[in-house]
């Protein structure tokens, strides 16, 4: 008896859920045509489609309710209050897992990141979350008539979650920059934009778990001078102490190219600086 599932039923069953609705439609039509593959009914399939999108999405992991945010950044804005701005920046970053541990440490984060890469004006944010909200701790800013200025700043993020996306874009219109913050798996649609600086921040792991095997080629791909790839040195259940194992792990990934590559340790984070350079 053949396969009766429908591609398109899985994907509008699953663009129609309110967990998964707001994922990325590239996403989801992808996931739904490898379920169809190994699923003979439509239930299934839908199931499958919705763990995976479980494993990449990460819920757990927290988000801010963006339309609230949102409206309090408006708000700030328009009252020019710089410390308002900020505050409201490190609640979004608060509310999600990632970014939360990085709070301690952000400013001098970039800081030393920075000194080795030097201070970029063109940025490509891969698999974001909310990342691009540190922008004001990442020292790319100057202040002309009590405003800030970004001095032609290209920040380009991607993510699979569209209404992050919108935030993110809603952001990037407030600080003046260009929107430049699109809803893309970058698993199956690599970046084409070439920038100083790609950052790839804790994501690697969970990358290649969901994705297995496409993180070489991801970074191989990616048009940028450096890679800075990060990865969390302590696990988010049980403590155990993973800079050996990522360590290890990374210099897989990279086995054979000629990349010279920078260690940086923080606490709770293990930072690789890969000097890849345009073209290579």
């Amino acid at each position: 008896m053949g396969n009766d599932v429908d591609v398109e039923a899985v994907v509008t069953a699953v663009k129609q859920s309110t967990k998964y609705g707001d994922t990325s439609e590239a996403t989801i039509r992808e996931l739904a045509e490898e379920a169809v593959r190994q699923h003979k009914k439509s239930k299934p399939a839908i199931k499958a489609v919705r763990a995976r999108l479980h494993s990449i999405m990460a819920p757990y992991l927290g988000d801010p309710d963006y339309s609230a945010e949102a409206a309090r950044l408006e708000a700030a804005f328009a009252a020019h209050d710089n410390a308002a701005i900020e505050a409201i920046c490190q609640d979004c970053l608060y509310a999600h897992l990632s970014t939360r541990e990085r709070l301690p440490i952000l400013a001098e984060f970039y800081e030393r990141i920075f000194a080795i890469t030097g201070r970029p004006q063109s940025i490509l944010d891969i698999a974001c979350g909310l990342n691009p909200l540190a922008l004001r701790w990442m020292g790319l800013h100057s202040y002309h008539a009590s405003r800030i200025t970004y001095h032609g700043l290209r920040f380009h993020a991607y993510d699979i979650h569209e209404p992050r996306i919108a935030f993110i874009n809603h952001y990037f219109r407030l600080e003046g920059l260009p929107e430049l913050a699109k809803v893309q798996d970058v698993a199956m649609d690599i970046p084409q934009e070439e920038a100083e600086i790609a950052l790839f921040l804790k994501e690697m792991p969970r990358f290649e778990r969901n994705y297995g095997g496409r993180g070489r080629p991801l970074l191989e791909s990616l048009r940028a001078k450096f890679l800075v790839i990060s990865y969390p040195t302590i696990s988010t259940h049980g403590g155990r102490n993973l800079t050996n194992r990522y360590r290890e792990f990374m210099f897989q990934l990279i086995q054979g190219h000629d990349w010279p590559v920078t260690e940086l340790l923080f606490d709770g984070e293990l930072v690789f600086i890969v000097e890849k350079r345009l073209g290579d």
